[in-house]
C-alpha cells in the first residue's frame, strides 16, 4: 500500500528547506543536536529498513523537518512523531500536512503506554534519527518498552554503532552493547556520510536495525538482576568480574561471594566484562536471584 504525501515544500532540498527555516524563523539548535537529513537517497533507504508491508504503525523518533516521516506516511497505515520542538511541529505542517499525527514532546518523557496503547503490543515500528546528546538514554528508553515493537530503525552516530555492534572481546564493547544485544538482534543497514545532513555534523551516521527478540532473551522476572549484573560488570573496565561484582559498588556482595557466583555460571572470574555474551552475563543473573532468594529466606 502506497499513498502519495506532497513533496512541495521539500525537506530535503536545501533550497527549500532554507526557505523553510526563514519562513519560520527557525534557526537549528545546537544544544539539541539539530541537524536535518537533506538526502532522498538515506531517507528511503531508512524505510526499506523499516519492512513496511502497509499494515504497520510506525512511531517516529525526531521527525525534524519531514523527510523521513512523508515517505513512512506512504507507505505505513499509520504514523506517529515525536517532536520536541515546537518550531519544526509547525514546520512539518506544511511538509507532511495531516499525513502524519505529530506529538509535541520529550521522548524520553511522553507516557509511552498512553501514546501507543491505541494499538496491539509489538505491532508498531520505530524509526528514529538520535541527537548524540540523548542517543544513550533514548535506546535504553526503547529496551525498556519493547514490548511495544516489533523493529527499530535508529540512525546514530558511527561511534555508537561501533560501540553496539562490537563482538564479546570487542575494545568498544560495553553496558550499552549487551543490553541491546539481549534484547535485540542487531545489524547495519549502511553508514550514512556527514554530508546527508544540514547544518553538516562533524562525525558520520549508521543506520541500525534491532529486530526485537521473539521470545525474549532474558525472562520478565529475571529482567532486574540481568541489568543489575551487567551495569556492575561494566562499572570499572579494567578490573576483573569478580572484583566489579563485589562490594557495594557492585552487587554488594563479598569478594569470595562473586567467586563462587561467576563459578556457578559457568563464567571464569579473571575474565572481564566485556569478553562475555548476553547468553553468559543470564546466567550470572540467574545465579544472582536464586542466591539473592536464598539470603531473603
Amino acid at each position: 500500500m502506497t499513498r502519495e504525501v506532497s513533496a512541495s515544500p521539500n525537506p530535503t532540498s536545501r533550497t527549500q528547506l532554507r526557505a523553510l527555516f526563514r519562513g519560520h524563523g527557525f534557526h537549528p539548535r545546537r544544544e539539541l543536536g539539530q541537524t536535518f537529513l537533506v538526502d532522498d537517497n538515506i531517507a528511503r533507504k531508512v524505510v526499506r529498513a523499516a519492512g513496511l508491508s502497509g499494515s504497520e504503525p510506525v512511531l517516529e523518533i525526531g521527525p525534524g523537518t519531514g523527510a523521513v516521516t512523508r515517505l513512512l506516511a506512504a507507505q505505513a497505515r499509520r504514523v506517529v512523531a515525536i517532536e520536541i520542538d515546537p518550531v519544526l511541529v509547525a514546520v512539518l505542517s506544511g511538509t507532511v500536512g495531516s499525513a502524519a499525527e505529530v506529538v509535541l514532546g520529550d521522548f524520553l518523557k511522553v507516557d509511552l503506554d498512553q501514546l501507543l496503547s491505541s494499538e496491539a503490543p509489538g505491532s508498531w515500528r520505530c524509526v528514529a534519527n538520535l541527537p548524540y546528546a540523548i542517543t544513550g538514554p533514548a535506546i535504553i528508553r526503547l529496551l525498556g518498552n519493547t514490548a511495544w515493537f516489533d523493529r527499530l530503525v535508529i540512525m546514530v552516530q558511527q561511534e555508537v554503532a561501533d560501540r553496539l555492534l562490537a563482538p564479546p572481546g570487542g575494545r568498544a564493547r560495553g553496558l550499552l552493547t549487551v543490553l541491546t544485544e539481549a534484547a535485540c538482534a542487531i545489524s547495519s543497514a549502511g553508514a550514512v556520510s556527514r554530508r546527508c545532513f544540514f547544518p553538516q555534523p562533524k562525525v558520520d551516521s549508521t543506520i541500525l536495525v534491532l529486530a526485537v527478540r521473539r521470545p525474549a532473551l532474558v525472562p520478565p522476572e529475571l529482567q532486574a538482576e540481568f541489568w543489575r549484573v551487567v551495569k556492575a560488570a561494566f562499572s570499572t573496565r579494567r578490573k576483573t568480574l569478580a572484583n566489579c561484582l563485589s562490594g557495594a559498588s557492585g552487587l554488594g556482595v563479598a569478594k569470595e561471594d562473586a567467586v563462587q557466583l561467576l563459578s556457578s555460571s559457568g563464567v571464569e572470574p579473571g575474565r572481564r566484562a566485556e569478553t562475555l555474551t548476553p547468553q553468559e552475563f543470564l546466567a550470572i543473573a540467574t545465579q544472582f536471584a536464586d542466591l539473592t532468594r536464598e539470603k531473603g529466606a
